[in-house]
């Protein structure tokens, strides 16, 4: 009794040293898009949705800058384990590679096609003009997120995580003072609005990476470009057998959720702002679970690299009923603190009737959607179990959540809080199917051993 009571100890220090440190970075991160909406908010419901618009295909391409990065800590994660600081860094070399050739050509066709994209999103012809010049501006920072995303993964897999929050930190603090003088047009600085505000993210993004690959280059466990750059192509093949299914349920997901803002962005512009400010602050919520997800995946995945299965096994299912427990706490922080968020915004009596409705509804699917994040970007990746994350994910939403969306929306005709409700039946079903996965224990894959028997044959 002893001993489990000293190895359950053991463990939640272990989870917490990991957990903190990530939390305060996602945090810190997150904060970029709230303190965006949160000065523009001062502005009016026309700038929020205009904003809120370009967020949203901001993180179209964060969640795609996050898989290529998902892919390179799978098995970093697992090398860590094994102690493979070689086929860390050729890892590494291969994410960058094509984190630089996805964000060039994503920010491309995003300035390209910018005004079609988010006419998508609302037909309003002030936020039309307004998103697309914030989503201009702010997709010359997609390289800049692209490297960055890479490079912290490594460094989280690997333990090293002081650099990437403290350039978070200084971004964030950077962030707010240029919204400050960008947006409202204060000093020597004329009023720019919500172009303000995408300068002052695109200058933020820019520091935050000078920090990171400046730490990167004195950094004892990342070799010379030559080091990174000698991969073979059995390895680029596993990365994409395992990347690819990750890239396709982040963007599948991601799509899908741009599809539900183009949907509620369709009812009213009033619904669509308190949607957009709900969607903050839901986020905002979930960081401690993406958090939670990610201190999972280095812990699970160095015991799967190092052969102990058993052990993470056992740590999987503490995690899980810790954040089952986190769940049911900040879901009734949610409820209690509803109506005073609604305060914070100068935003109309209907949105504020919406928004504190939305809140409501998001507190208590919130519970389901933390044990989904958990299980997708922790447990089961951390296994290597990609393509079942992906047909999960991907499901969910094409399948049970958006067709429900629509037929609320345009043949129902409900609220937006009704038509979010419903579409929470999505999170019930993914929470189901990622629990059986789970107890069958198909969800572990040794990729080192794997990659070994591929260069042996």
């Amino acid at each position: 009794m002893l001993c489990k009571i000293e190895t359950n100890k053991k463990f939640l220090k272990t989870l917490i040293v990991i957990v903190l440190p990530i939390l305060l970075q996602n945090v810190i991160s997150s904060s970029l898009s709230f303190i965006d909406m949160y000065m523009v908010a001062q502005l009016g419901e026309t700038e929020v949705a205009a904003v809120g618009v370009g967020n949203q295909i901001y993180f179209l391409f964060l969640i795609l800058a996050f898989r290529l990065a998902d892919g390179v800590s799978v098995y970093t994660a697992q090398f860590w384990g094994k102690k493979d600081l070689e086929k860390i860094n050729t890892t590494l070399g291969i994410g960058i590679v094509f984190a630089v050739l996805v964000s060039i050509v994503f920010s491309t066709l995003i300035i390209i096609f910018s005004k079609d994209i988010v006419s998508i999103y609302s037909k309003s012809p002030q936020v039309i003009e307004m998103g697309t010049n914030f989503t201009r501006i702010v997709s010359i920072s997609f390289i800049m997120l692209a490297l960055t995303q890479v490079y912290s993964s490594m460094l989280r897999s690997t333990k090293h995580i002081k650099i990437p929050v403290i350039a978070s930190i200084i971004a964030v603090v950077l962030n707010s003072v240029l919204n400050y003088f960008l947006i409202y047009g204060r000093g020597i600085f004329p009023k720019m609005g919500v172009e303000g505000a995408a300068i002052a993210t695109l200058i933020s993004r820019g520091v935050e990476t000078i920090i990171v690959l400046g730490y990167c280059k004195k950094c004892p466990i990342i070799g010379s470009l030559k080091e990174m750059f000698k991969f073979t192509k059995i390895q680029v093949i596993g990365y994409l057998k395992t990347t690819i299914p990750l890239v396709g349920q982040g963007v599948g997901w991601a799509l899908g959720v741009n599809m539900y803002s183009a949907i509620y962005g369709n009812i009213s512009t009033e619904s669509f702002a308190a949607y957009s400010i709900a969607g903050t602050v839901e986020r905002i919520c979930l960081i401690v679970f993406t958090s939670i997800g990610l201190a999972s995946s280095i812990i699970i995945g160095n015991s799967i690299g190092s052969n102990r299965n058993d052990i993470a096994r056992n740590y999987s299912k503490k995690i899980i009923s810790i954040s089952g427990v986190l769940a049911l706490v900040v879901s009734a922080l949610v409820i209690l603190l509803r109506n005073n968020i609604g305060e914070i915004y100068n935003i109309n009596l209907e949105t504020k009737t919406y928004l504190n409705n939305l809140l409501f509804v998001m507190a208590i699917i919130l519970i389901a959607k933390a044990i989904n994040i958990v299980f997708i970007m922790g447990i089961l990746k951390s296994g290597g179990d990609t393509f079942f994350i992906m047909l999960v994910d991907i499901g969910g939403v094409w399948l049970v959540g958006i067709p429900i969306a629509l037929i609320s929306a345009f043949i129902f005709r409900l609220p937006i809080y009704y038509i979010v409700a419903l579409v929470a039946i999505e999170e019930i079903v993914k929470m189901f199917c990622c629990f059986y996965r789970f107890f069958s224990k198909n969800w572990i894959r040794n990729l080192t051993e794997i990659e070994q028997k591929s260069i042996e044959n």
